[in-house]
Order: structure tokens, then C-alpha cells, then sequence
């Protein structure tokens, strides 16, 4: 009864669900590798379901779906589709499914989808009326996160920072607040004009808490000696300042109890770390999952033996991505490896926070 489709709508397709629907689906994807499945009854469609799948991620989107109102077995027809993605993402061995839900075509939670918690409203992709739902594919043993999504380009590693010290209950987002004044205010502090280094980033996290001297909450991994991210500068000048800066937070953090480590740490030692209580705000680069090269920063916030979940705090709206893309994303440590690298050193930077 059901059948998978390239992720072109096609005539049969298109003429069921409506143009404005079509040109929905339709959209630029970009590397999501979208994919259409459709059920059929007496020779026409009646229920079909749109998925995406970020690479390098394990998990997969049902971003779309739709059935026939005129038609007693829509319904049913439907959710064996649903069924039947699950199963196949079970096959590949993701451990998520995600329904990002915008209409009332369906009940997620019939078909065992939890509903994920609403966002702060951010950046694009976390407004409208958009909910999303989950189902776990295996155990992950953890409380589910805020999600806030980065409102200007360079802002990821003052959103990962907040996110981590909310959790811990230091702070944070508030709802009903100016979130992005919180945002820049942090970013400010802890910017290398206009990323955020890892030394920088933890010298500012830690001063953001009120826990005692001496009690060390926040540890800085970064395996290379001297100045980091500065790649894409040329000039002497734009250099200079930068490295004059990320030296002051390196005095900063040798007057602190952050503990800034040099050698370099693994991934299983990272995912331990996180399933033993810790947070991680790792460097990474998007390349694994966008195709294009870009430093950025995502929080970890829960692991399993062989993956973390991360909050993202980009959101790639111009391909259709939503927060339920960027909200409780899992990677497996081989492919973690790969992305937690920059530069031609290939230099690792990882921030550890502890609880309060």
C-alpha cells in the first residue's frame, strides 16, 4: 500500500494535497536529504508524510504530513506510514524521531510521540505556532532542556553559555524577559569580537556564577598553545587584538579556580563526563552537518554510551529547518569526533560546567 518517493511532489501528488501544500514541500532542503512517502487507495493518494534528516545527526524529522478528510481510511493509512518511518529509522539506528506539527492533521501522541517543550521565542524558526514531538527510539535517561536559538550570527557561544548555566540553575534565559539584551549583554563579555574562544567563553561563565572561590564549576580543555580562531584574518591588526585579548583571559583564568588543561580530551571521556552529571560546551564545526565550514558552539546536555544530545542554537530557516531540528539533537561520538575540530591544527576546545 505504501511506497517511497524521490522528494519531488509529484502530479498525482500535488493535485491531493493543494498547491500552497506543494509548494511547501517543494522548499530547499539543502543537505536534509528530504524524502516523500505516500499511501495509496483505489489508485489515489490518501496519506503522505515529508521527512528530512540533518546529516551526521541520529535522528530523523517527520516535517510535514497530510490525508485525505474525505477518505474513512486516511487516518489509518497514515499512521502506518508514520509506523513505518520509525521502523526504518530504527533500522538506520537513530535514536530519535521528531514530529514538527503545524496543523491538526494528526495526534502525535497516539502513535507514541511526546510533546517537546515550547521554546523561548529566539531566533527564526522558534515563532509561530509550530509544537514539536519526540519519540525515543532508546533510553536516554535525561530531564529535557530549554531550547533558544541564536538571534544574530555570532551569538552561539553566549546562547550555549546561558543554556548551560539555566540548567544549572545560575541563571540564565527568563520567559517574559528581553532574552536577546541577556544574549548580547553575555555575548559582550565573553566575545572575541566576534566569536567567543574557549578560554574567553568559560572566564566569562564562571564570572557569571556566585559560587565560592575555589570551588572550580567551570574547565576549560583546549589542546594548542597561543591564540585560537583567528584563521580568517589577514592583517596584523585584526590578529593582534584579538590575541592581545584571549591572553587577558588566560590571565583571568589563572587568577580564578577555571582550570584551563591542555591536553586533548576524547570524546568517550566527554560523554562520560556528561552522563556522570556535567555539562560540555563543545567548538565544533558545522561542516558535518551543513557542508560548509564554520566554527561554532552547541551545548551537551545528556549522553549515552555512544552518543550526546546537544542543543544547537542555529537554526537553518532558509531550509526549512524549525527549533525541532536544532532541540535535542543526538550524535554519535565517531561523528562527534569529527566535528569537535578546527583550524589546520585541528585544535579541540571543550567547556566543562558542574553542578551548583
Amino acid at each position: 500500500m505504501a511506497s517511497s518517493t524521490p522528494p519531488l511532489v509529484d502530479d498525482d501528488l500535488a493535485a491531493a494535497i493543494g498547491a500552497d501544500r506543494a509548494a511547501q514541500w517543494g522548499v530547499d532542503r539543502g543537505p536534509q536529504g528530504p524524502s516523500i512517502r505516500v499511501a495509496h487507495l483505489n489508485g489515489r493518494p490518501v496519506a503522505a508524510l515529508l521527512t528530512t534528516r540533518r546529516p551526521a545527526t541520529l535522528a530523523t524529522k517527520i516535517a510535514h504530513v497530510w490525508r485525505a478528510a474525505d477518505d474513512p481510511e486516511a487516518d489509518d493509512a497514515l499512521a502506518r506510514l508514520v509506523q513505518e518511518e520509525v521502523a526504518d529509522a530504527e533500522r538506520r539506528g537513530d535514536l530519535a524521531v521528531k514530529w514538527q506539527r503545524d496543523d491538526d492533521v494528526a495526534t502525535p501522541e497516539s502513535l507514541g510521540f511526546t510533546r517537546m517543550r515550547t521554546p523561548y521565542r529566539s531566533g527564526a524558526g522558534t515563532e509561530g505556532t509550530t509544537t514539536g514531538h519526540i519519540r525515543w527510539l532508546r533510553e536516554t535517561h535525561h530531564v529535557e532542556p530549554p531550547y533558544y536559538s541564536q538571534t544574530s550570527s555570532f551569538s552561539c557561544g553566549a546562547v550555549t553559555a546561558l543554556l548551560a548555566s539555566e540548567i544549572r540553575g545560575s541563571g540564565g534565559f527568563v520567559d517574559g524577559a528581553d532574552n536577546r539584551d541577556i544574549e548580547l549583554d553575555f555575548w559582550r563579555r565573553a566575545s572575541n569580537y566576534p566569536t567567543c574562544e574557549p578560554v574567553g567563553l568559560a572566564v566569562a561563565l564562571r564570572e557569571s556564577f556566585s559560587d565560592d572561590a575555589g570551588r572550580s564549576p567551570v574547565e576549560v580543555f583546549l589542546d594548542t598553545e597561543g591564540p585560537v580562531l583567528l584563521e580568517s584574518y589577514s592583517t596584523r591588526f585584526d590578529r593582534a587584538f584579538r590575541a592581545e585579548l584571549q591572553e587577558h583571559s588566560l590571565h583571568r583564568a589563572r587568577a580564578s579556580d577555571v582550570a584551563v588543561r591542555r591536553d586533548r580530551v576524547g570524546v568517550e571521556q566527554i560523554a562520560a563526563r556528561i552522563r556522570g552529571g556535567e555539562l560540555a560546551l563543545l567548538l565544533i564545526d558545522l561542516e558535518p552537518m551543513y557542508g560548509f565550514s564554520v566554527p561554532h558552539w552547541v551545548l551537551a546536555h545528556a549522553a549515552t554510551d555512544d552518543a550526546v544530545l546537544v542543543q544547537d542554537p542555529w537554526i537553518s530557516a532558509n531550509w526549512g529547518e524549525t527549533w525541532v531540528d536544532a532541540h535535542e539533537v543526538p550524535i554519535a561520538l565517531p561523528q562527534l569526533d569529527r566535528m569537535l575540530a578546527w583550524g589546520e591544527e585541528r585544535y579541540r576546545g571543550v567547556v566543562f560546567v558542574r553542578g551548583a
